[in-house]
Order: C-alpha cells, then structure tokens, then sequence
C-alpha cells in the first residue's frame, strides 16, 4: 500500500487499496482499542499484586471438638470423613493459598474477559459505525442517480458542520452545476431546432413552387436542393428528439419488447426491400420496464442504422435473449464495411458516421441514430454495447436490467 503522503499529478491523494470496507475497520478499531485498554488495565492490576503484596494467606483453622465427643473407629482400609469438617463442606471448593496463584486465577479470568470484550467490542462497534456511516448511504443514493441521468435532487443533509456534511453539501453543488450545465446545452439544442424549423419548412414550400414550374434544365439541381433541404430538416427533427429525450425522465412501464420487435421490424420491411436487405429475427419472449415510446424509437434506430449502412444485398440479424439476472439483451447486427476499432467508442456521438465525422451532405443518414438510442438506453439504466464484426459491419447490443433492478429508489 502506497503511503498516504504520496500525490497524483493533480496533487491529489494517491490511489489506495483496502482489504475491508470502512464499517469493518471501524469495527475493528473500536474493538482493539477496547482490547488494548483491558490489556493495560490487567497489566496494572497484575503488577500491583506482585509488588505490593499486602496480605497474607492463612491456613484453614480446625475447629475444636468437644470432650466427650468418641472418634470413630475405621475398619481396615476404610478413611472415615473428618467430623470436624461439615458435611456440606467435603465438596471440591477453589481454594487460593497463595499469592502466585492468586495472579493466576488473575491472568485466567482476564484472559476470558478480554474475549469477551474484543467481540462485544467488534458487534458494538459494527453497530456504532453503521450509524455513523448511514448518511454516507445518501450520498451514495444520490451519486447512483447522478449516474443515470437524474441532477434534479439534493441530499440537503442536516446536521453539525463535519466531514460527511461537507461532502453531502460540496455533492449537492456538483449537482447544481452539472444541471445548470446540462440544461443550458439543451436549451440551446432545442432553441437552435426550433429556429431552424421554420426558414427550413419556408425553403421546403418554395423548393416545391419552383419544382412546380421548373424547365428540364433547372429539374436536376432544384431536386437536389430539396433533399438536401430534407436532409436538413430530418437532422433538425432528429435534434429536437435527442433534447426531448435527454430532458424527460423514462416511465416504468411492463413492455413486452418481443412485440415491439416485431412492430417496429414491420415498419422497415419496405425500405429493407427496397435495398435489397433480408432481415432474420430471432426474438424469445422478454418484458423490460420502461417507456414504450422510447423503446419503439430505440428499435427503429437500430433498424434503420442497420439497413442504411449495411452492404447491398446484406442481412440484418435481430434478437432477443434474456439471461439467468433477468435482464433482457437486444441485439442487431449487420453487414458492411469492416468498422475501424477506434470508430466504434465515438459512433455513439453526434454527427459521427461510419467514415468518420460528417461531412459529406449525400452520405445516407443523419449522424444522429445512435446518439439517440445511447440517450435512450441511458433513460433506461440500459447498457449499450457498439461491436465491430470482423467480416464487416457493427453489432449493437442493449442489455436492459431486470425489474428488480428497476425498482425505484
């Protein structure tokens, strides 16, 4: 283990390792300092008795018998008890005669006390660190939330000015700003949309008065105008999605992913045709708690990612398995290009396509499929996992916990 004087390149503590959670080490601590104590505690009493011996040990005294009392007579080998001890007497007793013995029986009772210390001191300590720590539980709870996309609660801890106060208050900060933040980025995603909407809709309907009343030789480039001018609003639509999405907060609803599959497959039968693009669906039965709206977005993303920037005459691959956690995979995989391994972590981005950041406006798509299902499957608390095949083309994985792990907080 490093030593705790040790720093990082940001001067911060360095990294270190321990074997026991704080709450055991509490434990542990109380209990050793409660051992050490009684240790201390005998060592004085034991030296007291050996240096200040200020007693004295006697004999046991015989009580004197009366005159006229007749011994008995024993028989051969008979041992006949001893009339001046009483009867209620003859039993074994502990007797101390001595002073080592006395530090014997000593050092034998305070070795059972100790022990019996050292683990009321563990279990009293266990206790006592729980409830020092519980407030650290909040913290917690709220950075797992943090971690899901939620900065709209504060723990607001109550109590005296300590450690655990400062970190719950410098969170709650953290939270404000990482809000602040978040919302002033989807604002502006949101108002940008909305102000490219309309002088979009407005060159839309004069794109298609002048298509109306175009000769031959103005056709071709008033054609090409209009769908760069749908690729604009498809990409301004597709901006106002992702910002919706990352400012709700997903419900929880029983939706039987199966048969949203199957519904969202169905709607892209018809552009997989007409690209010459089979898809094969291997769904098994799979219920996952969340939005349904949300979820049918996600799906058909994957599909049209996967028949867009597929091969001609490819195949899209679908399925649904649910593993032994009770969690529930979907999985969409296509032909293609053979995918760059340093592409893949960045094609969850904005803008970011299969060649790399867009910028051609004829290239197919908006840049924007996966960055909305990676919004989604965040709402979800789902994990989305981008595989380059090795024969060509991307492999998509969503793995959607089970519903015990959707519980709310």
């Amino acid at each position: 283990m490093r030593s705790t004087s040790e720093r990082d390149d940001h001067g911060l503590p360095a990294q270190h390792r321990y074997r026991l959670t704080v709450r055991t080490r509490l434990a542990l601590t109380y209990a050793a300092l409660l051992t050490v104590a009684g240790l201390i505690m005998l060592t004085i009493v034991f030296v007291f008795l050996g240096l200040l011996p200020t007693y004295q040990f006697a004999a046991p005294l015989t009580p004197a018998l009366p005159p006229d009392t007749a011994m008995p007579v024993p028989h051969d080998g008979e041992i006949l008890p001893d009339p001046s001890i009483p009867a209620e007497t003859t039993t074994e007793a502990l007797v101390v005669s001595s002073q080592s013995e006395v530090q014997t029986l000593l050092l034998v009772v305070s070795g059972v006390v100790l022990v019996l210390l050292a683990l009321g001191g563990i279990l009293a300590g266990w206790l006592v660190a729980g409830r020092m720590l519980r407030p650290l539980q909040y913290v917690g709870a709220a950075a797992h939330l943090a971690a899901r996309g939620q900065l709209d609660h504060r723990i607001a801890l109550a109590g005296p000015r300590d450690e655990i106060t400062d970190l719950a208050d410098t969170f709650d900060e953290m939270l404000g700003e990482l809000e602040r933040s978040f919302d002033s980025y989807r604002r502006f995603a949101a108002n940008a949309s909305h102000e490219l909407r309309t002088p979009l809709a407005t060159t839309r309907a004069m794109l298609d008065v002048a298509l109306a009343s175009a000769t031959d030789a103005e056709r071709p480039l008033l054609t090409r105008l209009r769908a760069v001018n749908e690729r604009s609003v498809d990409t301004v639509e597709a901006l106002l999605d992702l910002s919706e999405i990352e400012a709700v907060t997903a419900r929880r609803d029983p939706v039987d992913l199966a048969l949203l599959v199957t519904e969202a497959v169905s709607e892209v039968t018809a552009e997989a045709q007409s690209a010459n693009i089979t898809i094969e669906t291997r769904l098994a039965p799979g219920t996952v708690q969340g939005d349904r709206s949300l979820l049918r977005q996600l799906a058909l993303n994957l599909l049209q990612n996967a028949i867009r920037h597929n091969a001609p005459g490819g195949q899209v691959r679908v399925s649904i398995s649910s593993d032994d956690d009770d969690s529930t995979t979907l999985e969409v995989a296509n032909d293609g290009d053979t995918v760059p391994a340093d592409l893949v972590d960045r094609l969850a981005d904005p803008f970011v396509r299969g060649a790399g950041r867009t910028s051609r406006a004829s290239t197919t798509g908006r840049g924007l499929g996966l960055s909305i299902v990676a919004a989604i499957a965040d709402r979800h608390g789902a994990a989305l996992r981008l595989t380059p095949r090795a024969e060509g083309g991307l492999e998509v994985r969503v793995r959607f916990p089970g519903r015990r792990a959707n519980r709310p907080d």
